[in-house]
């Protein structure tokens, strides 16, 4: 950006002569690259998603090793379509199911439970007195009606099974496990989905939620996603013929597009960091920003080459005229994705790192662009003046107008547009604002299952934690039954809407303290008097065995949880049961004589550390993008007014974006954030193109208004081109997407990229014509062509 014009036109008199090397260097790295592209690792890493350092991740670490890690929880259901399930091919079936999935190496088996699994108890009187835990349905199921009617008793006199394992009107019966975080989703789904074929019939359905399930569905809409952007890419290639009408305006973008992918898609590969399906939008969105910048560069190259009627001229000034905007250009896009490496998040990390490097091979374009038109044959004929007025007229006028009559209704409806975004900002989420998966529509069979589970379950997939962590056969101090005890019912009474059960060894205790007073359900709790409890706690250990207690505490005896159950993970019920977490403990104590409670686990912990980092990092990163957007335009023009200029109008489309999120029910989550933060950088370079053709056109005019005019009557007609080939075929996600998430994405960039495009003929000509900046005219003096230079030199 700082050489001299000697240097300039030396560096491009080097590339012209050597035209043919250069291409075939570029030409052989595109291809080694895109050989190694086969070697990317496209998985969803639990881990990557989610802030590693914050407390709740650590606490998810140590305890996940004892009880699952809570975030890859999976819950099947088997419901029966007519009357219950309480006959003997529907209760086989249940058993057939629990006894297949405990065998799976994907999961952790103590975490497995169902009514057929042997962890699941009932409280038995025998003989003399005798007080034993046995199993409920294990290993076998009832033989004849009345050991039916004696299992449908026990599961409906025992408020921890009742509406929790079997549901309230006893047509359906869950089984719940947790996955490993290491497991394959992709390998999980198909075995999930055997299992749907397999035990689906005329008289069962089976529905299944959680994490895995979701990214699975995720994984199998893969095709689908492809075919949208398979359509993306066929309306860009229509919108270039549309545009052009020629081979160079066709292919010339279209192999540069390709050429700058396969390097991309090598760099990936060569790091090894794995390339999850939740970044496949962002890079169709590097592509996109790929093939418009070279758009604009073969319009300056058709427009050279139609003045001079000669390839290397047009090769030449399409290099020099674009090198500075080209530069600025890929510098506030790059710098938009490095700043995304400021959250505390892997996924954000790699985003920052994969996504800087494939936007930094646009540099090459400035270069290789003009070269390969030069290859390709163009007809010398000049449109006429009326047909080139036809094409360009009504950007000038729409410039016209907000530089002369329209410069105050056009400040007011800006002012107007940016108060609305500020009240609709204060009303955007830091997290999912809606149940279900946000990523699906609401009418997808995973968020369809979503809604069976919340109304015929106290069970379901949003688990939530409480840890005890102690000196050994310290969970069996009265003081830690008594703890969960008390936690749970303080949850169940600041959040009745949303909390559903518990589950603890509390559970076992109150089934026992139940039995000890024949069946009287009014008994159904945790002992208050400590001696009592103190016994009841050495016969549970003496009777149940560790093969009934290991989903509740590890074999050490010095650590054990509590999991509560929630609707949803919403963002604004993560807050209250963050709320309501730590509201108990302002009453009661955090550790004991023999140890301390610890929150928060579970699949919502997760979601609270998450969203916690969110809105710590979006207001900084946001403005970071702006921060690195206003340095790289300074730095390009030289100029703190231009980058200053540049910048301001983005606070405008950043309130848009964010106004639409929450008009929308869009959350900031770790797929949105990228995408609204680097949209506004990349909607920047409109404006760019526009400022550094009118810093061009200023020594040929002197006059401000004149300069303005000219620059949208010349580089005017490629930013429109440019814009409609991003905003066109990224607006058809839209109707076409399975994915909700890749659907609001598109209409998101859109939104934001027609924003800046508008601006780019309306706000910045109007900043120009007010502010008369010195930028432009600041080069005058020195201005020396490429031509002049050359020809001073000889």
């Amino acid at each position: 950006m700082n050489d001299t014009p000697v240097q300039v036109s030396r560096r491009i008199e080097f590339f012209w002569r050597h035209r043919r090397l250069v291409l075939a260097i570029v030409m052989v790295g595109a291809v080694l690259s895109a050989l190694s592209a086969t070697n990317i690792k496209t998985h969803v890493i639990l881990s990557d998603l989610f802030p590693q350092d914050h407390p709740y991740l650590a606490l998810h670490k140590r305890f996940s090793q004892v009880f699952g890690g809570g975030g890859t929880s999976l819950v099947i259901a088997l419901r029966a379509r007519q009357g219950d399930i309480f006959n003997l091919p529907m209760l086989g079936k249940i058993r057939d199911l629990t006894r297949e999935i405990e065998l799976w190496d994907e999961i952790y088996r103590v975490q497995t439970v169902s009514i057929a699994s042997n962890a699941t108890k009932v409280v038995k009187t025998k003989a003399r007195g005798e007080i034993a835990f046995e199993a409920l349905m294990f290993p076998d199921i009832p033989e004849n009606e009345a050991e039916i009617q004696l299992l449908r008793k026990n599961i409906f006199s025992n408020p921890a099974y009742d509406g929790t394992l079997v549901s309230r009107d006893g047509s359906a019966a869950l089984v719940l496990t947790e996955m490993r975080e290491t497991v394959s989703y992709e390998r999980i789904f198909h075995k999930l989905q055997d299992v749907v074929r397999r035990y689906s019939d005329e008289n069962t359905s089976v529905h299944i939620v959680g994490f895995p399930m979701l990214m699975g569905w995720i994984y199998s809409h893969k095709p689908q996603l492809y075919q949208v952007f398979a359509i993306s890419v066929l309306l860009m290639a229509a919108l270039l013929y549309l545009s052009f009408r020629n081979l160079v305006g066709m292919v010339v973008p279209a192999a540069m597009s390709a050429i700058c992918t396969a390097f991309g898609l090598g760099f990936i590969a060569w790091t090894g960091i794995n390339f999850s399906p939740l970044q496949f939008v962002l890079a169709f969105l590097v592509v996109s920003r790929m093939l418009s910048n070279a758009v604009q560069i073969t319009h300056r190259y058709i427009e050279e080459y139609r003045a001079s009627s000669s390839k290397e001229t047009a090769a030449k000034r399409t290099m020099q005229a674009m090198s500075i905007p080209n530069a600025a250009a890929v510098a506030t896009d790059v710098a938009g994705f490095l700043v995304l490496g400021i959250a505390d998040i892997r996924l954000m990390k790699q985003v920052a790192i994969l996504m800087s490097f494939w936007m930094l091979t646009i540099l090459i374009e400035g270069t290789v662009v003009p070269l390969l038109c030069s290859l390709l044959s163009l007809k010398t004929r000049q449109p006429s003046g009326g047909q080139r007025r036809d094409r360009s007229t009504w950007l000038v006028r729409l410039s016209r107008f907000s530089m002369t009559v329209g410069r105050y209704p056009i400040t007011i409806v800006a002012l107007a547009i940016a108060a609305y975004g500020f009240w609709q900002v204060s009303k955007l989420k830091v997290g999912d604002p809606t149940p279900g998966s946000p990523i699906l529509w609401e009418r997808h069979p995973y968020n369809q299952d979503q809604v069976f589970f919340n109304q015929n379950f106290r069970a379901s997939s949003e688990t939530f934690s409480l840890y005890f962590d102690g000196a050994p056969e310290s969970v069996y101090d009265p003081a830690v039954l008594m703890t969960f005890e008390l936690f749970s019912q303080h949850m169940a009474q600041s959040l009745p809407d949303i909390y559903m059960s518990s589950s603890s060894l509390a559970n076992l205790m109150k089934m026992l303290n139940c039995t000890f007073h024949e069946g009287d359900p009014v008994w159904y709790e945790v002992p208050r008097d400590r001696e009592k409890l103190t016994g009841m706690m050495a016969l549970l250990r003496s009777s149940a065995g560790m093969a009934g207690l290991q989903r509740y505490v590890d074999p050490e005896q010095s650590r054990a949880q509590i999991t509560l159950f929630f609707a949803d993970h919403t963002s604004d019920n993560l807050k209250r049961i963050r709320d309501a977490a730590y509201a108990f403990f302002q009453n009661h104590p955090l550790k004991t004589e023999t140890g301390e409670f610890r929150l928060a686990g579970g699949r919502i912990g997760m979601e609270i550390a998450l969203n916690e980092e969110m809105k710590k990092t979006h207001l900084l990163l946001d403005s970071l993008v702006l921060a690195a957007i206003f340095c790289m335009c300074a730095l390009s023009f030289r100029s703190l007014v231009a980058g200053a200029m540049l910048s301001l109008p983005l606070v405008l489309s950043n309130l848009i974006a964010f106004g639409y999120m929450a008009y929308a029910g869009i959350g900031l989550t770790t797929a949105t954030l990228p995408c609204s933060a680097v949209g506004v950088g990349v909607g920047v370079d409109f404006a760019i193109y526009l400022y550094s053709r009118a810093r061009e056109e200023y020594p040929n005019t002197r006059d401000y208004t004149e300069t303005i005019l000219k620059a949208v009557r010349t580089a005017g007609l490629g930013i429109f081109l440019t814009a409609l080939t991003l905003i066109l075929p990224i607006l058809s996600w839209y109707p076409l997407s399975a994915l909700k998430f890749q659907a609001q994405m598109g209409l998101l960039l859109a939104i934001l990229l027609f924003s800046n495009m508008v601006m780019a003929f309306t706000i910045h000509p109007l900043l120009l014509s007010w502010i008369r900046p010195r930028f432009l005219r600041s080069q005058e003096a020195s201005r020396i062509s490429v031509a002049e230079t050359l020809a001073r030199e000889n």
